[in-house]
């Protein structure tokens, strides 16, 4: 019998060959995606500073493509701030650059505010967008400061809401309202909106109920002190409340509701904690009881925000309103320690916060004021074509000037986009190009705005780290979005960085 091994040597080679020979030929397009060269050499090939494969840059060059475009590093030049606080190895800081010499600190005000903890409530506002929808690393971080500084219950609670269906921190349900946001591309009035770019108008009768839970941090979460509804009267609102099943108190106008149709049943999907192997959730259908509501008016202007607290040994509180007015949300909180609101927008970018009415903040500084407000942007902003995001920080610098003008004495902190992968040349999981230039726009647009700044990109690995938590099941299939694991898992490292800057805070503050 003949020896055949050298044809399968021979048929190695031709396919060797003709993958060196693949590696020249011009580089092919679909739509406006350049497709990827072919290079099984890549590995081994030398790579200049900014990780590109010098073989094939010189290959590109050959063929007339445009090399990829490098930041002009001029653009988000940072005066660096002068500082003298101890870090821990390997800790991410804060970085706060309310004064270029460290004399003034933008997150003393938080910092100050929890030494006084057990004496009233202090409070955050985390404004963001997907990342921490249905309570995602707040209800981590809400548990971690609860734990140490004391405080009770879930805080703001919209009095409708899309994530109600996952959210894990409190039973919610409603009916019979008109729900406009500022993700409407019709139908909503920014004059109109409340501090989370969202209103809601009963029609007919709107009615929304809050259950605590014992499941989830059921030491905080079991029961609260208060349970606080925000609202705008609109000249005839009727308002009412019942705390644990129990009797009606009329909150506003008179306590007769009117009678609405027949309620009837209808199919919804509604998404669960669960996502699919493209990194989709997970949808479930339900039945659910459906008034049949009137039409709404946009509420009237009214006059102004008004809050009607109830006090006591809270688990559950429905709330009924009719007639002319808005309601904004409920807020379910302690008589003293932390409460984090989650003021989660999905597709948000942070710009809606600009187009508030000064004086709604305003009335809501009052109302509710914040010791922490915390903007976390970015996801929706960050694309593999920009280089350049000066159009998206002038945007934003306005929403922060407009917050710290409504909210004086409240710390305001930046905290930057987050990793998100894309399949490299190398046929692994990087950062997506557009990430690191953002982050480093927004560092620069906290500079300028004089506001204090954290690295999460950096805080959470840099290059990859979002497939490096897929991996360890604590990312979405999307190499974008976090689970809940995700999310106890960064709020912990959000919440050692906020220690450490008390614990500096304290040495300079003895």
């Amino acid at each position: 019998m003949k020896n055949q091994l050298y044809k399968t040597f021979l048929l190695t080679l031709l396919v060797v060959g003709a993958l060196i020979g693949l590696f020249y030929l011009p580089r092919l397009s679909i739509g406006e995606t350049l497709l990827r060269r072919v290079n099984i050499l890549g590995d081994v090939q030398q790579r200049d500073s900014l990780g590109r494969n010098l073989a094939e840059v010189a290959a590109d060059e050959q063929q007339g493509v445009p090399p990829e475009e490098v930041l002009d590093q001029s653009l988000v030049q940072v005066e660096e701030v002068e500082v003298e606080d101890s870090v821990p190895d390997g800790m991410v800081p804060i970085e706060d650059f309310a004064s270029t010499d460290g004399s003034v600190r933008m997150m003393d005000f938080f910092y100050k505010a929890l030494r006084e903890s057990k004496n009233r409530p202090v409070r955050i506002a985390y404004f963001g967008d997907s990342f921490v929808e249905g309570d995602i690393l707040t209800s981590e971080l809400r548990d971690l400061f609860q734990t140490r500084f004391g405080g009770k219950g879930v805080g703001w609670v919209d009095m409708q809401s899309i994530v109600a269906g996952f959210r894990t921190t409190v039973i919610h349900s409603a009916s019979g309202w008109a729900d406009h946001n500022a993700n409407d591309r019709s139908g909503y009035n920014a004059s109109l909106a409340g501090l989370a770019g969202r209103y809601y108008v009963p029609a007919a009768t709107g009615m929304t109920t809050l259950k605590c839970q014992k499941n989830f941090y059921p030491q905080h979460l079991a029961s609260v002190d208060e349970a606080t509804v925000y609202f705008t009267d609109g000249g005839s609102l009727s308002l009412t409340a019942s705390l644990n099943g129990g009797e009606t108190e009329t909150l506003r106008g008179s306590s007769a509701m009117p009678a609405n149709p027949e309620p009837v049943y209808v199919t919804q999907l509604v998404p669960t904690d669960s996502v699919d192997e493209f990194g989709d959730t997970v949808m479930k259908e339900v039945r659910v009881k459906q008034e049949v509501a009137a039409p709404a008016s946009d509420g009237g202007s009214g006059s102004g925000v008004q809050a009607e607290t109830l006090r006591g040994n809270i688990s559950s509180i429905t709330v009924r309103a009719h007639g002319s007015g808005r309601l904004y949300g409920i807020a379910l909180d302690g008589t003293q320690g932390v409460t984090v609101d989650n003021f989660a927008m999905r597709s948000g970018n942070g710009w809606f916060l600009k187009s508030l009415p000064m004086e709604t903040l305003r009335q809501f500084n009052a109302l509710r004021p914040y010791d922490l407000i915390i903007l976390h942007y970015g996801l929706n902003v960050a694309n593999k074509k920009s280089k350049d995001y000066t159009y998206y920080t002038r945007q934003m610098d306005e929403s922060i000037q407009h917050l710290k003008a409504a909210f004086p004495t409240a710390s305001i902190l930046v905290v930057s986009v987050s990793d998100r992968g894309q399949k490299g040349t190398d046929g692994l999981m990087h950062t997506m190009p557009g990430v690191v230039e953002l982050m480093q726009f927004q560092r620069k647009m906290a500079s300028d705005n004089h506001v204090a700044f954290w690295n999460l990109y950096e805080a959470m690995g840099g290059d990859g780290s979002i497939a490096r938590m897929k991996e360890e099941k604590q990312a979405n299939l999307d190499y974008t979005h976090i689970n809940f694991n995700g999310g106890k898992a960064l709020a912990k490292i959000l919440y050692d960085v906020l220690i450490n800057g008390k614990e500096n805070y304290d040495r300079r503050h003895p």
